[in-house]
């Protein structure tokens, strides 16, 4: 023989003005950090935004580095192939230098300022 019992219980209050008011203060309260998270939502979309907008020209600059050096270099190259001289070419070579250093740092600091994709 087997006896099952169920046993429901139901609590009735009267709402007294005390916890009305504070119903009310919790309710507004989460309404306030509705807002407020929505507002930071669309904060974090525009500097998103912003980040991605930064590395594509950030990426662009050191396509165009990359292409001028590599120009200047085959430019240098051709020269002195047709007889010129490194005293001739020093100017060439130097500028072909500084280009690289900056392109180095400019790798350096978009590689620093950049976080690795999440999976």
């Amino acid at each position: 023989m087997s006896i099952t019992l169920d046993i429901n219980l139901n609590v009735h209050f009267l709402p007294d003005s005390a916890t009305s008011s504070s119903l009310s203060l919790i309710l507004a309260g989460v309404a306030r950090l509705e807002t407020k998270m929505a507002a930071l939502d669309d904060q974090i979309t525009a500097l998103t935004a912003q980040v991605k907008a930064n590395t594509d020209v950030e990426n662009s600059a050191l396509v165009l580095i990359n292409g001028f050096a590599a120009q200047l270099a085959t430019a240098v190259a051709a020269a002195a192939a047709a007889g010129a001289t490194p005293t001739q070419l020093k100017s060439l070579t130097d500028l072909g230098t500084a280009i690289k250093t900056s392109d180095d740092a400019l790798a350096a600091a978009v590689a620093a300022n950049t976080t690795a994709p999440t999976p």
